[in-house]
């Protein structure tokens, strides 16, 4: 994998994959000798789209790659079923303009637990799309003893308020998410030679164990 000659747009890749791999880094020494499954961009399987949109693909899943190592394995790699109305009449579709995570509105409701059937021996799930708007309905959600989740730059709003995030972690639905931290550089900005003070710069990983800490100090991402 080769990062475009464009320095601010290898600084983004570089963002990605830092982010997929402490998120993928964390996962491996908390489940070691699991199996993960990946839930990517539908749209990466199009010829049609603009370069960038194959590129962060690819970066956020080379860093998962990097920070499983050996301990997790990938078992594959799932691109989840778009809604029908979408597929028939895209504009019919609402994707709230402030959302982090677009695909949520695109994707099919039941297309997580789909995939986790199609995959019963993975016990995580990491989503580099967020969830689908009607997750907490799905069985992969409901169902006591389901894959854990683990999520890139989710928004909260999908699982619903403040306590239900908070329980969600303590459950184990949630295994782990990595958000944006408030005040980062810019991503056009070259990351630090330490990869560990490049993460924590621009990145928080919430955990049950951060989770409270997280909520105190950054109430405005929750």
């Amino acid at each position: 994998f080769l990062y475009p000659k464009n320095s601010a747009k290898r600084n983004a890749l570089a963002n990605r994959t830092l982010a997929t791999r402490e998120l993928a880094a964390y996962l491996a020494r908390s489940y070691p000798r699991k199996r993960a499954l990946v839930i990517a961009n539908p749209f990466t399987l199009k010829k049609s789209q603009r370069r960038e949109v194959y590129e962060f693909e690819q970066a956020g899943i080379r860093g998962l790659r990097l920070g499983f190592g050996k301990d997790v394995t990938i078992e594959a790699i799932v691109y989840p079923e778009l809604r029908r109305e979408f597929l028939e009449n895209p504009g019919s579709v609402y994707v709230d303009p402030q959302t982090t995570t677009p695909l949520s509105y695109l994707v099919a409701d039941n297309a997580f637990d789909k995939a986790a059937q199609e995959h019963p021996a993975c016990e995580i799930i990491v989503s580099l799309v967020g969830l689908p708007v009607g997750v907490t309905r799905t069985e992969l959600w409901r169902k006591v003893g389901s894959p854990k989740l683990a999520l890139l730059l989710p928004d909260w709003r999908i699982i619903g308020e403040r306590e239900a995030v908070r329980e969600a972690f303590r459950s184990g639905k949630l295994a782990a998410a990595v958000l944006n931290r408030p005040g980062a550089p810019p991503e056009s900005q070259p990351l630090e030679k330490d990869r560990l003070s490049a993460f924590t710069n621009r990145f928080l990983l919430v955990t049950a164990e951060t989770m409270d800490e997280m909520m105190r100090t950054h109430p405005q991402l929750f």
